[in-house]
């Protein structure tokens, strides 16, 4: 996940755009959870229902060509 993010973070045409902020916020979200949980425990039903919706704003703002 890292590798991803720093990869398209140096590109400026793409870190600007809303789709990938708002991935990068999504990114952070779920490695946070593993980092402190590890994949023994399964990613609550808050957590989750806030990642659906950012999953939404993405695809969102990629149709629009942000």
């Amino acid at each position: 996940m890292n590798d991803f993010v720093a990869f398209y973070r140096r590109q400026p045409k793409i870190s600007g755009m809303p789709s990938f902020s708002t991935l990068y916020t999504a990114i952070n979200t779920l490695s946070g959870h593993y980092a402190s949980y590890g994949n023994k425990y399964p990613v609550p039903e808050k957590r989750r229902t806030r990642l659906a919706q950012q999953y939404k704003e993405i695809e969102r703002a990629l149709a629009r060509g942000k």
